[in-house]
C-alpha cells in the first residue's frame, strides 16, 4: 500500500489503473484517514494562528456592525475572545475534529458531482464507490500541501500562505475575484489532474475527455463557491 500512495503521486497513469480496476472503498480509507491525521496534527501545531486568524475574522466582522452599539461590541468581543484563545477543552476538540472530518466531507461531495458529470458528458456510467475510491487517492496531494505548508505557516506565523494565484494579492479578502484566484491552487490542480486520470480508467475514456470535464466542473464550483463567499462575507462587513 505504501508503494501504491507514493507511486500515485509518481506514476499516476499505472497506478490509478490499478487502483480503478483492482481497489474499493476499503483502499479508499487508507489515504483518507492519513490526510484526516496530517489536519490534525496541523491544527495542533498552528493552534495560536487558527485562534489569531478566528480573532481577526471576528474583530473585523463585529467592528463593521452598525447595527451593534459600541458597549455591545466590547461585551461580544470580550466572550468572543475567551472563546477563540481557548487551547483545551470542547473548543480545541471542536477545531481538531472540523479540520480532519472537512475532508472525508470535501472528496465525498467532489466524488458526488464528478460521478454525475462524467456520467452525464464522457458517454459511459460508473458507480460511487468506485468513483470515491479513484477520488480518495487522487487527494494525496494534500500530504505533500500539509508537509510542504504546515512548517512555513509555523515559522512565519502566517496562516495565509497561498500556492497559487491566491499569491497575486488581488482584491480584499473576502471579495469574489480573491476568493477565486485563491481557490486557483497549484494542490487543487493536481487533485483534479489525478481524479481526471483515474476517470480515463472508469469510463474508458480520453485524458484530454476527462481533464476537460473535470475542469469544467471545477472552474464551475469555484465561481459557485466564491460567490458565496462573497455574499456571507458582505452580510458580515
Amino acid at each position: 500500500m505504501l508503494s501504491t500512495l507514493i507511486n500515485a503521486l509518481t506514476a499516476p497513469s499505472e497506478t490509478f489503473q490499478k487502483i480503478a480496476n483492482d481497489y474499493n472503498w476499503k483502499q479508499a480509507m487508507i489515504p483518507m484517514l492519513l490526510i484526516m491525521l496530517l489536519a490534525i496534527v496541523s491544527s495542533m501545531f498552528l493552534s495560536e494562528q487558527i485562534a489569531d486568524l478566528q480573532w481577526e475574522q471576528i474583530q473585523q466582522s463585529i467592528n463593521n456592525n452598525a447595527n451593534i452599539s459600541e458597549e455591545q461590541k466590547q461585551e461580544i468581543l470580550g466572550s468572543q475572545y475567551d472563546r477563540v484563545y481557548s487551547n483545551s477543552g470542547a473548543t480545541a476538540i471542536f477545531i481538531y475534529v472540523s479540520s480532519a472530518i472537512s475532508w472525508p466531507m470535501r472528496m465525498a461531495f467532489w466524488s458526488l458531482f464528478s460521478m454525475l458529470f462524467a456520467n452525464l458528458f464522457l458517454g459511459s456510467k460508473s458507480q460511487f464507490g468506485k468513483v470515491f475510491t479513484v477520488v480518495s487517492f487522487s487527494y494525496l496531494p494534500s500530504v505533500i500541501e500539509y508537509l510542504v505548508k504546515t512548517p512555513i505557516q509555523y515559522i512565519s506565523d502566517n496562516m495565509m500562505i497561498f500556492t497559487g494565484l491566491g499569491a497575486l494579492g488581488i482584491g480584499e479578502q473576502g471579495d469574489f475575484i480573491n476568493n477565486f484566484l485563491s481557490g486557483i491552487d497549484i494542490f487543487a490542480m493536481w487533485r483534479v489532474y489525478l481524479t481526471a486520470v483515474g476517470f480515463t480508467f472508469l469510463y474508458n475514456s480520453t485524458q484530454n475527455d476527462t481533464l476537460r470535464v473535470l475542469g469544467s466542473l471545477w472552474i464551475a464550483s469555484l465561481l459557485i463557491f466564491s460567490a458565496i463567499g462573497a455574499f456571507f462575507a458582505g452580510l458580515a462587513g
